[in-house]
């Protein structure tokens, strides 16, 4: 700083100079002067030291006038953008918590839905929680094991545990999931809202074939529990590409149900009827079988034998 301020310094000290002297000559004509201007002239001198160390003290404390006020603006700007992270944290939670409100709404709305006895309001509830369950998929994908032992939240990504948020959209995906398996398993029973001669599950009982489409095309996410789907009823459902790994499908009716392609690790199929059931492609490693009823019109992948999985050939079911 005190480089910047030196050209300066020197002009000032010569102008200074140059001026006292003129003074101090023209003030030593005068007849009082003859004997003191020595004196007159060192007091002169003396001045101008003080009057330049006078002006780069001035210098110097401009100088730091303007470095603590850089610090000031700085301190400033610091206090002002922590109070704008305040302010959309603040902000960010108020809009999760409206929007976990909102969730709620739908999921009430949802459930009053499925509860009527008007067909297209099932429907339209039906596809509501397909909604919620869509929604809460987005908050939770990315965090693994969001559901610990006994239904305790656990780990996330890091090992951190998982916000609110994602903990609750998990919730509420089960919860969905609950609720439409057990749709199916009571709905499927009931006598059909279509014509009675109908065959197909999509004419004879929309809802029904509705909700477990819902169930099939679900989004899959790590510690999502299997579906229990046990005892339903529905034969010749169009269900190609389900997403069934691990289901529970013990003594279900699916006569003539199409399961191509279907994601059928694990499942459950013991004492199930499959007669005319169209399984090709699908895959059925670690599929249970036992005391599964086939027929010959039902479709396998190529090289599963179905024998040793425990099915049995029936004349028909």
């Amino acid at each position: 700083m005190a480089g910047r301020f030196r050209p300066r310094r020197r002009g000032l000290v010569a102008l200074s100079s140059a001026a006292g002297l003129l003074a101090v000559g023209w003030l030593a004509t005068t007849p009082w002067l003859v004997d003191h201007w020595p004196r007159v002239l060192a007091l002169g001198l003396v001045l101008l030291v003080l009057v330049d160390r006078l002006k780069l003290q001035n210098d110097v404390r401009t100088g730091l006038l303007q470095a603590v006020a850089a610090v000031a603006v700085i301190a400033v700007v610091a206090v002002t953008w922590q109070q704008l992270e305040t302010g959309r944290r603040q902000l960010r939670q108020q809009l999760e918590v409206a929007g976990a409100e909102q969730a709620a709404e739908r999921f009430a709305q949802a459930l009053d839905q499925l509860g009527s006895e008007q067909l297209d309001v099932r429907l339209g509830g039906i596809y509501g929680l397909e909604r919620v369950a869509a929604k809460a998929a987005t908050q939770t994908n990315g965090w693994s094991g969001y559901r610990g032992p006994g239904g305790s939240p656990s780990g996330g990504m890091r090992g951190a545990p998982p916000p609110a948020s994602v903990w609750w959209g998990a919730e509420d995906r089960a919860q969905v999931f609950e609720i439409l398996s057990a749709y199916v398993r009571t709905t499927s029973h009931r006598p059909p809202v279509g014509p009675a001669t109908a065959t197909a599950l999509q004419v004879r009982q929309p809802d029904v074939h509705a909700a477990v489409s819902v169930l099939a095309r679900r989004t899959e996410l790590a510690g999502d529990p299997p579906l229990d789907l046990s005892g339903s009823v529905l034969p010749q459902a169009r269900l190609g590409w389900a997403r069934l790994a691990g289901a529970d499908l013990r003594g279900a009716d699916l006569r003539g149900t199409s399961l191509q392609h279907a994601d059928l690790v694990g499942v459950h199929l013991e004492q199930a009827l499959l007669c005319g059931t169209q399984l090709q492609g699908a895959d059925l490693r670690g599929a249970h079988l036992a005391g599964a009823r086939v027929s010959g019109d039902t479709s396998w992948p190529d090289g599963f034998d179905w024998r040793a999985a425990g099915a049995r050939m029936v004349g028909s079911c």
